[in-house]
């Protein structure tokens, strides 16, 4: 009873954290709509795959109300959904409500129309950090997670190498920060880059954070005048500054030597933790993320904005002296944990500079770009924790006192590349971005960086087409896409069930708003979607399989997560009252046990 009224609190300002719960209707597969969605002043479609029906109907859901009729468009073949799709175009229906599309006989799932509808989502994405924290003893009275301590043997973790700095065995404390994905594994790439997406969706937008807003669980503590955006990450940039060595680099990631059952909670996976490797490129994306928590951090706190700084420009100092790329590779370190193994790093170097310009306004680091504006104006593709040349590009874009004539071209090969993405959604049944050979591994992710970039482009010269591409971005995600499936769990009526997830699996409890990989029609796989595209006639936009052991289509990452919360933050404005709200919840559960 009392977590049913910690949730009614919730419900009652609008954030409902619910699962998704069982529909009374039987909701046709062909008529694809957002789940969550649409924003009151922007482009409001669904696709519909062709019967021969030529008109649709919005209905409202609690009146049974025709409130809206429109004519589909012509069918167009989908190369890579494999479908002939028509339009549902309501994008004159204003009025905030809820709906649901009627085509014939055919109902779609119910969605909603407001200034506000990705709130709930944004919450829900962002808490899933808090709920991957590693070393934190906590119990969530919203999904009824509870962990006793999670590795605490990361404070006493073993070097697995032996270098100049360390020899192998030696112990240090590397406790703190996210989980990666679905192993208890934490890597150095994905923090930076992650902490890095969640740092500039604050600087985009500040105001749509608040203090009180993730309702944190017993156990965590946001920080006193902080918003738990930047309390969360801050979580995370204290883990990666104790993976940094005393010459500036940075050990490359932390996890045990065997892959955990899925039986293994975070709490009973006792097998010794390891330091493995260091590698130049990972090093170079912790100064970047560092220079941009540097400009954040001290809006609150100089001294501590200082002290990132430092770090990262100790990073810096580093890869001065240290020109060409490294990946270290000791035998068996891949054994429980994935390598993100890279051996070159100029697209993170032209990062780092970019970013530590863009906080100082050293000309030494713009001299660096200068020196490398062949790679700093080439056109991008989307970054990633393998390729960050595109946020280089955006720092350097939108740097105050940058060499103008650079700068200029820099841009353009930026906003090529967001025109390039513009035309791939025109030419898409779904307006997806992704291209036929881009449904790879993280395939949801790369789709909503595309959308992110193009949120980016807008800063730097706003177009329609930028801010409504990205939305469709968030649509594929919540359920405007072939499969008619939400690809973040616990939103929309037809989210994931079984996400490779480890936390998720072990303790029982259901954790909303994780982002999962989706369709991987191209990069290797694992063995159910190995033989699921064995079958043959697969689509690309089709090979997603909702099963606890497809990790190559169903895990989640925190960098897929970062890429939904640059989006969401975007259309997103924070609920009134929410810390007043969230300390309400806190008193009606019940306090953990002292350790």
């Amino acid at each position: 009873m009392k977590r049913k009224k910690a949730l009614r609190i919730i419900l009652s300002m609008g954030l409902s954290f619910f699962a998704a719960s069982a529909i009374a209707f039987a909701s046709d597969a062909g008529l694809h709509v957002d789940q969550v969605g649409y924003l009151t002043d922007h482009d409001k479609v669904a696709m519909v795959t062709a019967k021969g029906e030529t008109a649709f109907r919005i209905v409202d859901v609690h009146t049974n109300q025709t409130v809206y009729e429109g004519a589909l468009s012509p069918a167009k073949h989908d190369a890579n959904s494999d479908e002939e799709v028509c339009r549902a175009d309501f994008t004159a229906l204003s009025r905030p409500g809820e709906y649901r599309l009627v085509v014939g006989e055919r109902t779609s799932y119910d969605f909603a129309i407001g200034d506000n509808v990705y709130a709930v989502p944004l919450v829900q994405n962002l808490r899933s950090y808090t709920l991957s924290r590693s070393n934190t003893p906590m119990r969530d009275y919203l999904t009824g997670l509870s962990i006793a301590h999670g590795h605490p043997q990361t404070t006493q973790a073993e070097v697995y190498f032996t270098d100049a700095l360390n020899r192998k065995g030696d112990r240090l404390d590397v406790s703190g920060g996210w989980y990666d994905a679905g192993d208890y594994g934490k890597y150095i790439t994905t923090a930076a880059i992650s902490s890095a997406e969640l740092l500039l969706a604050y600087e985009a937008h500040p105001k749509h954070f608040t203090e009180g807003q993730l309702f944190f669980p017993e156990g965590v503590a946001g920080e006193a005048s902080l918003p738990d955006l930047l309390s969360e990450v801050k979580w995370e940039v204290e883990w990666m500054r104790k993976m940094q060595r005393p010459d500036g680099s940075t050990f490359h990631k932390v996890a045990g030597a065997k892959w955990p059952g899925f039986d293994v909670t975070p709490d009973t996976d006792t097998q010794p933790f390891f330091i493995y490797s260091t590698a130049s490129y990972s090093t170079a994306m912790y100064g970047a993320s560092l220079a941009i928590a540097a400009r954040v951090y001290s809006q609150y706190d100089a001294d501590y904005g200082a002290a990132l700084l430092a770090d990262g420009e100790r990073v810096w100092k580093f890869l001065e002296k240290t020109k060409a790329p490294f990946y270290r590779v000791d035998e068996g370190q891949e054994s429980g944990s994935g390598p993100y193994n890279k051996n070159t790093d100029a697209e993170e170097r032209i990062w780092l500079a970019a970013e530590l310009f863009k906080t100082t306004g050293n000309k030494t680091y713009e001299a660096y770009l200068q020196e490398h504006r062949a790679l700093l104006t080439q056109k991008p593709g989307f970054f990633t924790w393998g390729n960050t040349l595109a946020l280089g590009q955006y720092a350097y874009s939108t740097s105050s006192h940058a060499d103008p004539e650079l700068q200029e071209k820099t841009r353009q090969a930026f906003l090529g590349y967001a025109d390039d993405i513009c035309r791939k959604i025109k030419e898409d049944g779904f307006r997806c971005a992704l291209a036929r050979e881009e449904y790879t591994w993280a395939s949801t992710k790369n789709a909503l960086t595309m959308g992110d970039i193009l949120l980016m482009a807008n800063e730097i010269s706003p177009q329609r087409a930028y801010v409504e591409g990205a939305l469709d971005q968030i649509h594929y995600l919540f359920g405007r896409n072939a499969l008619n499936r939400s690809f973040m769990t616990g939103v929309g009526d037809n989210p994931p069930e079984h996400p490779h997830n480890r936390i998720h699996e072990s303790t029982g409890a259901y954790v909303p708003g994780l982002v999962v990989g989706g369709p991987n029609f191209v990069s290797g796989g694992d063995p159910d979607q190995t033989k699921y595209l064995e079958q043959g006639n697969i689509p690309p936009a089709k090979a997603y399989l909702d099963v606890l052991t497809s990790w190559s289509t169903n895990e989640y990452a925190i960098d897929y997560n970062a890429a939904a919360t640059y989006a969401l933050a975007w259309f997103t404005t924070a609920e009134p009252n929410q810390k007043a709200e969230a300390i309400k919840v806190s008193r009606h559960f019940p306090p953990l046990p002292k350790q």
